[in-house]
């Protein structure tokens, strides 16, 4: 080396494989935010994550467990989950927030809205991480009030393979709209389908029921096999409702699970363990009873408990336990998949998943007022807009 000169500079170590690189990634938390972080490291890690085939990798190896974005609220727009810089942009999800749209309901990564106070009514359902949108125009009758939604859900796949699809990989596939209106009777609604893969609406579908007051809910459909079950409004006499999609029956279930011959709290519909037809959650107070509908020995249905979770014990420290006395403290939230409950609580919203019991805080800074619909999905290549870049 001359006099005078600077020693050479190390050698740049190399990067490893980028098989070895993508099992990294691959082992990474999933969701919008994380992935982009990691896309901004350079641009060999942008083009891997953004990568189909990658991506396809991530959904599969996730599959069972999407994140929680956040929630929607029927009218008035999105709210994020967590915290900067691990949450995407409200802005974003609610590009349709205000006055004319309602949200039904969410399903592997798609949101079903209708319109609001807006003839003839019209149904959208939009894939808010891709931006594909289908604007879908109800089905007119004459003499029939089709521009009025009891409910309405929304299933992937067609012809009833919904249960099969590939969780958030099916969002590309096709779907089925399925809603419910009054009749001119008090005793009957109908029920159209759309198929996406037709374009077109079905035939409609007479569905006797023992009056229209009962099968009214404003939480969304749970799909078990090939039905859709709900829960009916009201507090003290509320029941389930299940409409079978491929025999267009519907089924009332007079009896909900009762503690001491009196309805509990809060209800919400989990997953069965192995041999139920329908799982359900109840809470009292602090604690959590886990059910499932199953066929006993006299060959009827009946509710059995199988498990108990007393709330203290598995709540942060951080969550006043004290304070939550009162019946109305605490409120069970929906899950399109039945895996969780969203603890709904003064100060925020808790995750719990029912397979571990293990928690987590997804909304902090108070909880909102409104029914909460979590959506959930997982990162696809495309549009960035909906990182929160300013949080």
């Amino acid at each position: 080396m001359a006099r005078g000169s600077s020693p050479a500079p190390p050698p740049v170590p190399e990067l490893p494989p980028d098989d070895v690189i993508r099992e990294i990634l691959l082992r990474l938390p999933p969701h919008p935010a994380c992935l982009r972080r990691v896309s901004l490291v350079c641009k060999h890690w942008r083009r891997l994550v953004r990568d189909p085939a990658f991506l396809a990798r991530l959904r599969a190896h996730h599959r069972h467990d999407p994140p929680v974005l956040g929630f929607y609220e029927r009218i008035s727009g999105f709210i994020p989950a967590g915290d900067p810089p691990d949450r995407v942009a409200a802005a974003h999800f609610s590009q349709l927030a205000g006055g004319r749209w309602r949200v039904l309901g969410c399903r592997h990564g798609r949101v079903l809205y209708c319109t609001r106070l807006v003839v003839p009514l019209l149904l959208l359902v939009w894939d808010p991480m891709t931006g594909a949108r289908t604007c879908i125009a109800a089905p007119q009758y004459p003499r029939l009030a089709t521009n009025i939604v009891i409910r309405g859900a929304l299933l992937c796949g067609a012809d009833g393979h919904d249960q099969d699809c590939a969780g958030d990989d099916c969002r590309s596939g096709p779907f089925r709209v399925i809603y419910f209106f009054p009749g001119k009777e008090s005793d009957l609604m109908y029920a159209a389908v759309y198929s996406s893969e037709t374009d077109a609406w079905g035939d409609l579908v007479p569905v006797t029921i023992p009056s229209l007051s009962p099968v009214i809910g404003t939480e969304p459909s749970v799909l078990v096999g090939n039905a859709l079950y709900w829960l009916t409004c009201w507090h003290q006499e509320r029941k389930i409702v299940g409409f079978q999609c491929d025999t267009n029956k519907l089924h009332l279930f007079e009896d909900l699970p009762r503690d001491s011959g009196e309805p509990y709290g809060r209800y919400q519909f989990i997953k069965a363990r192995y041999g139920g037809l329908l799982g359900i959650a109840a809470l009292r107070g602090l604690h959590l009873h886990m059910f499932e509908l199953t066929l006993n020995s006299e060959s009827s249905m009946t509710w059995v408990e199988y498990r108990s979770v007393d709330l203290a014990t598995v709540l942060p420290p951080s969550v006043p336990i004290d304070s939550l006395t009162l019946p109305m403290e605490m409120e069970l939230g929906f899950d399109e998949d039945m895996t969780m409950t969203f603890l709904k609580i003064r100060n925020g919203i808790f995750a719990l998943r029912l397979k571990n019991l293990d928690v987590t805080e997804v909304l902090h800074d108070g909880a909102p007022r409104d029914l909460m619909i979590p959506y959930k999905s997982f990162y696809s290549a495309g549009d960035s807009s909906c990182v929160d870049d300013d949080a």
